[in-house]
């Protein structure tokens, strides 16, 4: 039975995770102006850091929480009021999380290096090393 709640809150965690990834600045996220994708990025960050804050941090980023939620855009009323309703049990949360997250911005970044590291390397004729 345990098990079984831990999966259920860990697919509302990871599933509010995917939905704040994907409502990010699909362009330039540095300059990006739009409040709804900076929301979720915060968002997203906050989630990402919630098992490591003190107990009283916790409590006193919970409305913060639901309001960059709210403002991301990336989630319904009740996904929200799932997503606090796991947030205000902190236990196993680096199990719900699913350990590492990855970092759509950071993957997106690494692509656009790698080719024009492979480009700039191809034009000169030498081995990507």
């Amino acid at each position: 039975m345990e098990l079984e709640k831990l999966a259920v809150r860990r697919a509302v965690l990871r599933s509010a995770v995917s939905a704040l990834e994907d409502h990010w600045c699909p362009r330039d996220a540095e300059i990006c102006e739009d409040p709804h994708h900076g929301s979720a990025f915060v968002a997203w960050d906050l989630l990402a850091r919630w098992g490591s804050l003190e107990d009283e941090d916790r409590w006193a980023q919970l409305d913060f929480l639901q309001f960059v939620l709210q403002e991301s855009h990336a989630l319904t009323m009740k996904q929200i009021d799932q997503v606090l309703d796991v947030a205000n049990s902190v236990v196993c949360w680096d199990l719900m999380m699913g350990g590492w997250l990855r970092d759509p911005l950071l993957e997106r970044f690494q692509t656009v290096r790698d080719e024009f590291a492979d480009a700039a390397c191809g034009s000169l004729g030498s081995p990507v090393i």
